[in-house]
């Protein structure tokens, strides 16, 4: 299969407006490493929807993923883009075209309006100013705001838990309805903890982000080796990334352990590869790889495996979450009796 990418933006009467989704396909091209990355306009600009994908069936692509750089889901989102995508299905019936989601609140546009406020505010006490607010007060705040906004009320309190960590950590609300966790994973996990089981993480990120204080209450190592030099060695020669790799040269110790999955599907595809071919099974799966590749397929993979999971529906994820839902175990562990 030969996959494609079209970044899709609004467009402009104003030409030179073009640019910025030139510039932001570049980023992306080079950021994935895959040259089949292109941009279209929805409106006034070339080239449009329609063209790209002709151009992109010409080069052979047998599936299209169109990315809309749109805050919302207004008209053109609910209407007009997938009224384009079925006229183009018709035209190109060999080639599968997908819509992912719009941007919509997305925690990470928040980080860039921070950038932008910060920069052009002090740190002054002055009335009017911004005032510093001590960090435990801010996540106080954010959990009371979650629970007014989110009905968790159906969950139990291991659940609630979790969950509660993971939209704060996200900063986005929505992502409650799209968290999945399986029947009696908190226990568990916890278990898992209380035993000095260890935690295998995917990446340095889902490796760091774990709390060193909380895991050293039941003595529970934390387990990253992608940047292992003869992980790198072997992905290179196997034609694999190194996460799969990784998790690979880690089987011996996911018997009864944690396993933490925030960013790479490729890991949690090997994970449950190992699982198949009769290999211990781990306590528990956190599974939260994001991305418009493989994230979704592997995390819909991981809910029919009947391991013990915890994973989000779709493309959203991340290590962050993968993260917060491990600390939030890791705190139930130090305070649960069950």
């Amino acid at each position: 299969m030969s996959q494609g990418f079209i970044v899709l933006g609004h467009g402009s009467k104003v030409a030179e407006t073009i640019g910025i989704l030139e510039d932001i396909t570049d980023l992306l091209r080079k950021r994935l490493k895959i040259g089949k990355v292109r941009y279209a306009a929805l409106q006034f600009n070339e080239p449009d929807l329609p063209g790209v994908i002709a151009d992109m069936s010409r080069d052979g692509v047998t599936e299209i993923v169109i990315l809309p750089l749109f805050l919302v889901d207004g008209n053109h989102v609910r209407e007009d883009i997938p009224g384009i995508i079925r006229q183009e299905q018709s035209k190109h019936p060999s080639i599968k075209i997908r819509l992912a989601n719009h941007i919509g609140a997305d925690v990470r546009i928040t980080d860039i309006l921070v950038d932008r406020i910060m920069g052009l505010v002090d740190n002054k006490s002055d009335e009017g100013d911004l005032k510093m607010i001590a960090p435990e007060k801010i996540e106080e705040e954010s959990f009371k705001i979650i629970e007014e906004s989110v009905d968790l009320d159906d969950l139990d309190s291991g659940e609630k838990a979790v969950i509660t960590r993971m939209l704060h950590a996200s900063g986005d609300l929505s992502l409650a309805d799209a968290v999945v966790i399986s029947n009696g994973a908190i226990d568990s996990g916890v278990k898992a903890l209380k035993e000095g089981r260890p935690v295998v993480a995917d990446v340095n990120m889902v490796a760091t982000g774990i709390s060193r204080r909380l895991a050293a209450l039941h003595n529970n190592k934390i387990l990253c080796k992608v940047d292992d030099m003869a992980v790198t060695a072997d992905a290179k020669k196997l034609g694999s990334t190194r996460s799969a790799v990784a998790m690979r040269s880690l089987a011996a110790h996911i018997e009864g352990g944690i396993v933490a999955i925030g960013n790479a599907p490729t890991a949690l595809a090997e994970l449950l590869k190992i699982v198949e071919e009769g290999s211990p099974r781990p306590a528990l799966v956190i599974g939260t790889p994001v991305g418009f590749v493989g994230a979704a397929e592997s995390k819909e993979s991981l809910m029919r495996s009947g391991l013990n999971y915890i994973s989000i529906r779709g493309t959203r994820g991340g290590s962050a979450l993968a993260v917060a839902a491990v600390n939030a175990i890791l705190k139930l562990a130090t305070t649960d009796d069950r």
